[in-house]
């Protein structure tokens, strides 16, 4: 059996999706699988050939995903189709339970509900909080979001709120699903 090669899209703000999509792809490369990356939000143009798999991740921002992922999706969906593939969302209603399941998601529903693609598996994550990151618009805006939502709101130290554990569990599960394919 030749070796597998997985392509991991992502739309990332602040990095968090790319940290998450990085850790997929360590768990991958322990399997003996290999990667490929698109950095969505470059406009980067994905080369197809010889993918066997490919997952998505984006990060919303201010109730949605970034209109590149949109985008993406639009313009690849008959490749993301043609192959085994996955998506997932990174949001900070992620941190609550309940909301850290796609049906729980209001995000991922409204993904799907938006989206001509259908992924076949579908993870929640949640983010994290930037707050070095933020220009002083953004950082008062998500303040003010995580005040109304009872989050973490010290602005002086950034917050990891990602569940590493059920990431890893999702890798592991991608890896399984392609075994089994």
């Amino acid at each position: 059996m030749s070796q597998q090669t997985f392509l991991l899209a992502y739309s990332s703000v602040d990095g968090q999706t790319r940290a998450i999509m990085q850790a997929i792809a360590e768990e991958l490369h322990e399997a003996g699988y290999q990667v490929r990356f698109c950095d969505i939000e470059r406009n980067a143009e994905p080369e197809w050939e010889g993918i066997d798999q490919v997952v998505v991740g984006g990060a919303v921002r201010y109730g949605d995903h970034r209109p590149g992922l949109y985008d993406f999706v639009k313009a690849q969906v008959v490749e993301l189709t043609a192959r085994p593939n996955a998506f997932f969302s990174v949001n900070m209603t992620a941190r609550k339970a309940g909301k850290d399941t796609p049906e729980g998601s209001r995000y991922m529903q409204k993904f799907l509900e938006k989206s001509p693609w259908h992924p076949q598996r579908l993870a929640v994550f949640a983010g994290a909080l930037k707050w070095d990151r933020y220009g002083l618009f953004d950082k008062t805006m998500i303040r003010f979001i995580m005040w109304l939502t009872k989050g973490p709101t010290d602005t002086r130290q950034n917050v990891d709120l990602t569940d590493w554990a059920a990431v890893r569990a999702f890798a592991k599960a991608l890896i399984g699903a392609r075994r089994t394919a």
